[in-house]
């Protein structure tokens, strides 16, 4: 209901002792004729007022990711018009947090990427552009350092997980042995921090693909092109491992390919800063994403994991590199991870029959079932790469052998018909 100075006068001329005298009655009339009437326009505004109160950016954007329902919202908004009745001043937000519907971190999250929609966001020295992906740890964007105006992918982890400090002590200090790594094919890290009670860090931003988007794109990735990317790969572990440091989630997802499909490893120390088993998991403690790269360690939950379950982990990498499948796959994740401790992989050759078998006997001794019995170092590793392929230059030897040999029999063969002809025309 609108209440104007019109209301006001109007008693004037009903009321008994209200205003008789002709002075009165023309500063009435007088009144009521220079007041504007309210235009369509401001009971317009009103009405976007109310649901700007029921339905704010972050509000919306919540029930556009389905964060919350509708039901959640229209119990919301009737709480907030019971609360304005008793004169209460609280907003839809702070009533979505009361009943458990959101977190403040939530609200913060949506409010972040409403910024980004709107061309950017300053963050500490950096303006961010847009989100590039989301993982278990945090969302990476990409952005650029305002006075160094250089281009960098930037990590801001997880709003819940800043507010662990256990977490926090052991990322930065996984984000200082990291900073000392220098190899091509590791992601550089060029700064990390804090900015509104958020965490970060700053790395070189890979323009291209990842090895799962090729291998995916193609059925498959070339056998020397996928044999490339992985000795690459391994060179660059065997520099972590140097300096005690053991990835834990090798997969295709984590090894960027440059414009020159020259790979680049990135996301270290993912998993070993979420639980003792050093698995990656979800809240509700579902394993997502590692499942089908795990070592046989790490599914049994050891605590003493070292550089050879990174081997496992990329002999799996391999096998998805040049099949587009995973070396195991199942209905269910326990059922995926019973199979990597039996440890009994199907030939990549079954789905690629020109993949050597020197490559087939690479990647039974990177996924062997106990580490002791695979590969001990990367540098194992790529020396096993870069030996000739001697089984291959036997076959080609004992394939030339018979070629000759049957050469020399078809000679004799001809020689003798030759001989044979000669005689009869004697």
């Amino acid at each position: 209901m609108t209440f104007s100075l019109r209301d006001s006068f109007e008693p004037c001329y009903w009321r008994p002792g209200g205003i008789h005298s002709g002075a009165g009655l023309l500063l009435c009339i007088f009144m009521l004729t220079i007041l504007p009437k309210q235009s369509p326009r401001c009971s317009v505004q009103k009405d976007m007022s109310e649901r700007l109160k029921y339905n704010t950016p972050a509000i919306k954007l919540a029930l556009e990711k389905k964060l919350i329902t509708e039901d959640q919202h229209n119990q919301c908004k009737d709480l907030l018009r019971k609360s304005k009745k008793i004169g209460l001043t609280h907003d839809i937000e702070e009533i979505f947090i009361k009943q458990g519907f959101l977190q403040e971190e939530d609200l913060e999250e949506l409010r972040e990427l409403i910024s980004l929609g709107e061309g950017g966001t300053q963050f500490g020295s950096y303006r961010l552009l847009y989100m590039l992906g989301e993982g278990g740890m945090g969302k990476v964007y990409r952005a650029v350092h305002e006075f160094m105006q250089r281009d960098v992918a930037i990590k801001v982890i997880h709003y819940k997980l800043s507010l662990d400090k256990s977490y926090t002590t052991r990322f930065f200090q996984e984000i200082r042995a990291l900073a000392k790594l220098h190899h091509p094919n590791i992601i550089t890290i060029y700064d990390a921090g804090r900015v509104k009670r958020k965490y970060y860090f700053a790395m070189e931003l890979v323009e291209g693909t990842t090895l799962k988007v090729l291998a995916d794109a193609g059925n498959g990735v070339a056998e020397k092109s996928a044999i490339d990317i992985v000795r690459a790969t391994a060179d660059a572990l065997q520099e972590a491992h140097k300096h005690d440091i053991v990835h834990r989630d090798v997969k295709p997802e984590n090894i960027l390919l440059d414009e020159d499909n020259n790979p680049v490893l990135t996301d270290f120390g993912v998993v070993m800063h979420h639980d003792a088993d050093h698995m990656t998991l979800t809240q509700s403690g579902n394993l997502v994403g590692s499942v089908h790269y795990a070592s046989p360690e790490q599914v049994e939950g050891l605590r003493d994991i070292d550089g050879r379950s990174d081997i496992y982990s990329l002999g799996a990498t391999l096998y998805y590199a040049l099949t587009a499948k995973p070396a195991y796959n199942g209905a269910t994740p326990p059922e995926i991870l019973s199979q990597h401790l039996a440890g009994n992989f199907k030939s990549p050759r079954r789905y690629n029959s020109a993949i050597s078998r020197k490559t087939v006997g690479l990647l039974r001794k990177m996924m062997a079932r106990s580490r002791e019995k695979r590969f001990q170092t990367m540098r194992e590793v790529v020396e096993y790469i870069d030996r000739p392929d001697l089984a291959h230059f036997a076959t080609m030897g004992v394939y030339f052998l018979v070629c000759g040999i049957l050469l020399f029999l078809a000679g004799l063969l001809t020689e003798f018909k030759f001989q044979v002809l000669l005689s009869l025309f004697r």
